[in-house]
C-alpha cells in the first residue's frame, strides 16, 4: 500500500461533522484532497497519509513526525488509478 495515491471520500464515516466539532478537530474539510500513503504499517485499520495540502492551512492539529500527515482509516480513502 505504500506510496499509493487516495483521496480522501469520507472522515469516520461520514461526509460531514458533528454540530459541535471543534475548527481545529474538523478534519471533514479535508474530503476530496490528495495524499499519498507513506508507511507500510496498518495500525487499526488506519494507514498514514502524507496530504498534498498544509494541514495548518486548515488550522488541523497535525502532530504527527512527519508534517501533514494523518492516519486516516482505509475505508475513508479512495484508492486512485496512477
Amino acid at each position: 500500500m505504500k506510496n499509493r495515491l487516495v483521496t480522501l471520500k469520507s472522515f469516520l464515516g461520514t461526509v460531514t461533522p458533528k454540530k459541535d466539532t471543534l475548527e481545529n478537530e474538523n478534519y471533514w474539510q479535508l474530503i476530496g484532497q490528495k495524499g499519498r500513503i507513506i508507511d507500510d504499517r496498518m495500525i487499526n485499520y488506519r494507514v498514514l497519509v502524507l496530504f498534498e495540502s498544509n494541514l495548518d492551512d486548515y488550522k488541523l492539529e497535525n502532530h504527527n513526525p512527519t508534517k501533514n500527515s494523518l492516519w486516516i482509516k482505509m475505508s475513508d480513502l479512495k484508492i486512485e488509478n496512477e
